[in-house]
């Protein structure tokens, strides 16, 4: 039986998704809460729609795992329900809770099977700090222009090389990824931007937000963006924003 999870986590609290040793991961510490309510008669192996940073927050993370002892699947399958309570008394205090738990077609897969991935970057607006927003928003303290923001990040839209916008421990060959949808917007002290794609590469959402927020701030004009892209130049694009303002959304399949 393979069952689909959603899961919600405090990135703050965690060095990302993906299990390591010596280090604290989303991935691990929901395996071990799943494995002690199945009293380790099987120990499952959990595997995540995208790898979050160190830092980086989700509401909507996706996961799976196949469940294979019969007895198991004869108590769970049909409980659902409290499956996510059980898993949940283990996961208090962890930062991480299970959202939904649904069972899975034999083909899904967490990752593979991904049609879309929606994240979301806050900036929080204000000349003074949040206590309150602080580690969930990057503070910036100087007037942002949302308008020249989301008129500069239009420029993203379609297919485009972003090797500009990859940091330097990007693994992937390819730098070439095609925006869906992107905006920016404001809410009351609050700069939202807004972006899809099938795939993203290493801190690309977070070095796109770097570079608006210096269009933000008059820095560099609008249409610079297209300059960056067509140079594939790191080093002229913004800084890479912090973990802590971004949160994988949704994921669509």
């Amino acid at each position: 039986m393979k069952i689909k999870l959603t899961v919600e986590y405090d990135g703050i609290k965690f060095f990302g998704w993906q299990k390591q040793e010596d280090f604290n991961s989303v991935q691990e510490t929901v395996e071990t809460a799943i494995n002690s309510v199945f009293d380790n008669k099987e120990q499952i192996e959990l595997f995540g729609a995208g790898r979050t940073d160190t830092g980086v927050h989700a509401t909507a993370q996706i996961a799976h795992f196949e469940l294979l002892n019969p007895e198991l699947i004869n108590i769970w399958k049909n409980n659902l329900g409290k499956f996510i309570l059980a898993v949940n008394f283990y996961l208090q205090d962890k930062g991480t809770l299970v959202t939904n738990a649904e069972i899975a077609s034999d083909d899904f897969h967490a990752r593979f099977s991904v049609k879309m991935r929606y994240y979301k970057y806050i900036i929080f607006n204000r000349n003074i700090k949040s206590v309150i927003y602080e580690n969930r928003t990057w503070h910036i303290a100087q007037k942002l222009d949302e308008n020249k923001m989301h008129k500069a990040a239009q420029y993203f839209l379609g297919t485009h090389n972003l090797n500009a916008f990859r940091s330097a421990h990007c693994n992937a060959a390819n730098p070439i990824r095609t925006i869906s949808e992107i905006s920016v917007y404001r809410k009351e002290d609050f700069i939202i931007m807004e972006i899809a794609a099938k795939s993203f590469l290493h801190n690309q959402v977070r070095i796109t937000m770097g570079t608006l927020k210096d269009i933000g701030l008059g820095k560099i004009s609008e249409d610079s963006i297209t300059q960056l892209l067509k140079s594939g130049d790191r080093t002229k694009a913004g800084v890479t924003a912090p973990p802590y303002g971004l949160y994988l959304i949704k994921i669509d399949y």
